[in-house]
């Protein structure tokens, strides 16, 4: 029986039910069937390439619990990660998604500031314009200095302020970051 927006107070009155309890009686529940359906689909499938993976290396693996399941994952992950089949993306891949989504930005804010407005003042906007460029300009520059080495040297540091320049940091020779 579906639940009627209305609560039976006593034989002969009626009052309207706060949206609050609704939610709580009806839909948080109803949610978090739904949560716990997911995370044991999830579950089942990792369970079954957990299984499978496992059989091939010639593990004999019978009824397993969620718990134990998210175990083997674990060390069989690690297990990969240790013999270098863990395939993991490469540093200069955060360096081409930092430049493409700072260069994104850059023409998002280009495109808004060409747009004749009253609110922006022209040479405020030029002169946010010319920072901009040289940023897009410095950024091409590191990545094209990144691509030429194995293991990149620089990170680039944002503005901290419109008015200043970037930074060019040192950062330890083992990983690159944008950030």
């Amino acid at each position: 029986m579906a639940p009627t927006p209305y609560m039976v107070t006593s034989e002969y009155s009626e009052e309207p039910i706060s949206r609050t309890y609704q939610y709580r009686k009806v839909m948080k529940p109803m949610l978090e069937r739904k949560r716990r359906a997911r995370i044991n689909r999830c579950l089942d499938e990792l369970k079954e390439l957990m299984v499978t993976a496992l059989q091939n290396e010639g593990e004999n693996v019978s009824k397993l619990e969620k718990a134990d399941i998210l175990e083997l994952t674990v060390r069989h992950l690690h297990s990969l990660k240790r013999q270098h089949q863990l395939v993991l993306p490469p540093e200069q891949s955060y360096a081409d998604r930092f430049r493409a989504g700072f260069t994104q930005c850059a023409q998002e804010v280009t495109h808004f500031i060409s747009t004749p407005s009253e609110v922006i003042e022209p040479n405020a906007g030029r002169k946010l314009l010319q920072h901009l460029g040289a940023c897009v300009r410095q950024l091409d520059c590191v990545s094209q200095n990144i691509s030429a080495q194995q293991y990149p040297q620089q990170s680039l540091s944002p503005p901290i302020s419109p008015g200043s320049e970037m930074m060019v940091l040192p950062s330890p020779p083992s990983m690159w970051r944008p950030w």
